[in-house]
């Protein structure tokens, strides 16, 4: 037991407070999302595999930039999963600090320094490869789109750069972040550093969801695409709900005296978040796969946010052509995918295969 000069006597505990484990919302939700983000990584490369077909040479110009960046997502979301398992399995992860011994409460220390290294990774990372998604689709739509998503990116990687440094500087000796007892000199608490580097995640969620709103506003499309487009949102919002229930499980941890049990809830939500901001990174690149699988059903345009030609919409530009653009006319051969370009007063559509693939013919539609 851990009762010394650190801890009191757990005899000044109540009965089955030695017993008491919460432990299990951790483990669940490690488990749910090692699932997710698998399933989803292999679909990813499974629709990058399927643009590789002979019949659609457009498809090959992918943006490997964007899967570069979510496939170091998912290598660092699989290690802060890992990190949970641990944490339960030999860092006494959801039991009270209290009641374990000092070599417990030492690796759970060090899984704690680990996880505050590689928490920014899996959230900046994630995040810039959806901002790498929305550049290719939305960046020409206005310079100043461009500027924000450009500017984002930046955010977002200087977030990244100071979250990473912040931990290995705060304490000197370094050493001393894990060890009890130890004389050390910390700029920033181990509490502060818990509830308030995950602010400025939590304002580059924001944005990145409101992004692509203003150029979604301006498209009238059938309904079919407005479940598809849907989806994406709703799983986006998710994310931005779960970057908010991570800065309030932080700021209701009030001592860090029992992080071992307290970091339990903080722990889910981060894990969660990061794994949210995956899967709506990679939901928009599934297009070929979903026709493979779901071709010319309404299943698959929803999930393409494909649709057919059902006349103008408010923004001027055709209903059947910011979705899809059958062969060199509206009506037959393959779905493409576009992004939109705003030329003066004109709305380019540049057509692609895949949202991630590069740009390719072009088509304009006045507004």
């Amino acid at each position: 037991m851990a009762a010394g000069p650190y801890f009191p006597s757990i005899d000044q505990f109540p009965p089955g407070y030695a017993e008491e484990n919460n432990s299990r919302p951790l483990l669940e939700t490690c488990i749910a999302f090692l699932v997710l983000d698998t399933t989803f990584m292999t679909l990813l490369y499974t629709s990058r595999f399927l643009c590789n077909d002979k019949k659609h040479p457009n498809e090959q110009k992918a943006n490997w930039s964007m899967i570069s960046l979510m496939t170091g997502t998912y290598i660092v979301c699989i290690s802060k999963i890992t990190l949970g398992f641990l944490a339960i399995h030999i860092g006494g992860a959801g039991r009270h600090t209290a009641t374990l011994d000092y070599a417990t409460i030492t690796t759970a220390l060090q899984l704690n320094t680990a996880l505050q290294i590689i928490c920014p990774l899996t959230t900046s990372l994630s995040k810039m490869s959806i901002l790498c998604l929305l550049h290719t689709i939305f960046g020409r739509t206005s310079e100043r789109t461009r500027l924000v998503i450009r500017l984002t990116f930046v955010l977002c990687l200087i977030t990244l750069i100071v979250q990473v440094v912040i931990p290995f500087s705060n304490c000197r000796p370094f050493s001393a972040t894990w060890t009890l007892g130890r004389q050390s000199q910390c700029t920033i608490s181990g509490l502060a550093l818990w509830k308030y580097l995950s602010i400025p995640n939590v304002l580059t969620t924001f944005v990145v969801v409101a992004i692509p709103l203003p150029a979604l506003y301006k498209l009238r499309v059938s309904t079919t695409t407005k479940l598809g487009l849907a989806v994406v949102l709703c799983v986006c919002v998710c994310g931005v709900v779960a970057a908010i229930m991570r800065f309030v499980s932080f700021i209701r941890v009030m001592s860090f005296d029992d992080f071992n049990y307290e970091q339990i809830d903080p722990l889910r939500w981060t894990i969660a978040e990061s794994g949210i901001y995956m899967l709506a990174g990679v939901l928009p690149t599934l297009r070929p796969l979903a026709r493979k699988l779901f071709g010319n059903t309404t299943f698959e345009r929803i999930l393409t946010g494909m649709f057919r030609s059902d006349g103008i919409g408010k923004s001027g530009v055709s209903e059947g052509s910011w979705g899809n653009k059958r062969g060199s006319e509206m009506g037959r051969g393959d779905a493409d995918e576009v992004a939109l370009v705003r030329k003066e007063n004109n709305f380019s559509m540049l057509s692609t295969e895949d949202t991630i693939v590069g740009v390719e013919d072009e088509e304009k539609g006045k507004v």
